[in-house]
């Protein structure tokens, strides 16, 4: 099979041969595409392999390397498959210049799988420049081939080293912390971080030093130096000022709004983070700024419960992208996932955590445990209670932490001594994280009150409640409000229960979150029935019961129909 002369295959052309061969051996040795997936190293995606038999996706030879050591191929067939492979994306040597000039041009245009194929061919044809190594390491990044992107980095790394060009290999270096963490690799992006460090200290001021400012800002976030990061996020802005780096400085901007946002300064932190997402609305920044700003962003707003935000900014960029969520990168469509589920697009998100998963899989597993654990989520408030098992647990193996689905899954199963375990060893994780207490105390007051644990109960009500006053949001002042009402019901103070869940139910409206809303009216129903006005409980039952049936709440909607035929039952009361 021989490269036309005038120029390349195309897609469908090209991969065919490739997608053939790979169909056929992995029949041969019985293998489903979800085993081939499991067994490659790195691991791939499924959706990966069906485009790769597909002839979809234009395979990188290192992603053709794992695929024949997961099929244990033997020499004859692994010749044959490297065989198709050269004939239909290797440039012959003589347009390996032309190849190099094409992937630039495609690369400057944003055209990632031209760009990829290009520079792939130009890379195989001949040594690449660094330079060109990093066009293609990006390239490979936004074409799914995370491995392609390290490996190009890297070597770009060792030729700028090479060079005596200490800001270049800088640069890189950083570039391959942020590859590495997505990875989970943390020991190899701290070396990476500490590479960059040592060949920026002795240099005058450059972007890259402000690029390190940035990373810094990044590991002090997570980390719990919220103080540091401040200061690094703010370091950052300012070189990029100087430079006239419109990343850098939506980047700075970013971080100082969202660290500001978890040390209680709301309202500031939220003004910094609208100007840096206005900024990527224009298209004026790189794919890798515009995710992270967009990343940071959401995550500030689903920290504080602000689903409006989140919703705003969410829609902006789809009308920026052509009214479509078609461009999202794997990461950002996590966070897509989340807003979709809380307004109540139980489906809708479920469907996109799962995309997310696959396309997250070879590049940010970090973002494959969060929309994991949005799965799991969702199975366990439609009643799947095992698919939820299995989807904390996984998420918890990728990192994320599986709370407080898996104590609210225990609980679901009657085991109120191991949720009442679990939700507290949660809490202990975030010690210094009010923002992240807030998303788990809710679910401690409701176990411990199921566990008879009052006191508990209370002191999460008041955590909560202290928090709710420091960050100021409708929907944590609404998480307030449902639990301290469930609480207020618990002790028997029925008027003042049957005034709180009503406060919660006008928070919950106003945010629009309907899962919420309906739970916090069989709160309030439970409450008037118990201050003893039978027809007002019923009202407020039966528009909860009709969001959990149309959302697909089956626990909740049995219970909610149970409430109301107890309460039918015993007829009609007067007060």
């Amino acid at each position: 099979m021989q490269a036309p002369e005038a120029g390349r295959k195309s897609v469908a052309e090209s991969g065919s041969a490739i997608g053939d061969l790979l169909r056929r051996y992995r029949e041969r040795r019985a293998l489903t595409q979800e085993e081939l997936a499991a067994r490659a190293e790195p691991a791939l995606s499924v959706h990966t392999i069906g485009n790769l038999e597909r002839g979809r996706t234009r395979p990188y030879r290192h992603t053709l390397e794992a695929l024949a050591a997961a099929l244990e191929l033997g020499d004859a067939e692994r010749a044959d498959l490297l065989a198709a492979w050269r004939s239909a994306y290797a440039a012959p040597p003589a347009s390996a210049a032309s190849a190099l000039q094409a992937g630039r041009e495609a690369l400057a245009h944003r055209r990632w799988e031209g760009a990829f194929e290009r520079l792939s061919a130009a890379d195989e044809a001949k040594d690449l420049p660094a330079p060109d190594l990093e066009r293609l390491a990006e390239a490979a990044l936004w074409t799914g081939n995370s491995e392609a992107s390290m490996d190009a980095r890297q070597r770009a790394h060792a030729a700028y080293v090479k060079e005596g060009d200490h800001p270049g290999a800088a640069r890189v270096a950083l570039a391959l912390v942020i590859n590495s963490a997505s990875r989970l690799r943390m020991s190899v992006a701290a070396g990476w971080f500490g590479k960059a460090q040592r060949l920026l200290e002795d240099l005058p001021e450059s972007l890259e030093h402000g690029q390190l400012a940035f990373t810094s800002a990044l590991i002090q976030s997570v980390s719990g130096d919220l103080e540091g990061a401040l200061s690094s996020a703010r370091t950052a802005f300012e070189i990029g000022q100087r430079f006239g780096d419109q990343d850098l400085q939506a980047l700075g901007l970013t971080l100082q709004g969202f660290v500001l946002v978890r040390e209680g300064q709301a309202a500031r932190g939220l003004a910094l983070l609208d100007e840096a997402m206005a900024t990527t609305i224009g298209g004026d920044l790189g794919r890798l700024a515009v995710g992270l700003v967009y990343c940071r962003t959401l995550c500030a707003c689903l920290d504080l419960l602000d689903y409006r935000r989140a919703l705003e900014w969410t829609e902006a960029i789809e009308r920026a992208r052509g009214g479509s969520a078609a461009g999202y990168p794997g990461d950002c469509r996590v966070h897509r996932a989340a807003i979709l589920i809380a307004h109540g697009q139980w489906a809708e998100g479920e469907q996109e955590a799962r995309t997310a998963c696959a396309e997250c899989e070879t590049f940010d597993l970090g973002h494959v445990g969060m929309a994991t654990y949005q799965i799991g989520e969702v199975r366990l408030r439609v009643g799947d209670l095992d698919a939820a098992e299995e989807a904390f647990r996984r998420a918890h193996e990728l990192g994320a932490v599986p709370q407080p689905g898996l104590a609210l899954l225990r609980l679901a199963h009657g085991d109120i001594a191991t949720a009442l375990e679990s939700i507290t060893g949660a809490l202990a994780h975030f010690s210094w994280d009010g923002l992240g207490r807030a998303k788990l105390l809710p679910a401690q007051v409701e176990i411990a009150l199921a566990a008879g644990e009052k006191e508990t109960a209370r002191g999460a009500a008041a955590e909560l409640a202290a928090i709710a006053e420091t960050h100021g949001t409708a929907a944590l002042r609404a998480c307030t409000a449902s639990a301290l009402g469930a609480l207020q019901l618990e002790d028997g103070e029925g008027p003042e229960a049957v005034k709180t869940f009503r406060r919660g139910v006008q928070l919950w409206r106003e945010v629009q979150a309907p899962y919420e809303l309906a739970r916090t009216r069989i709160g309030l129903a439970q409450a008037l029935q118990a201050d003893g006005d039978r027809d007002a409980s019923a009202l407020e039952i039966q528009p909860a019961l009709s969001v959990f049936q149309q959302i697909g709440a089956r626990l909740d909607a049995d219970r909610a129909a149970q409430l109301a035929r107890e309460l039918s039952a015993r007829g009609p009361a007067t007060r």
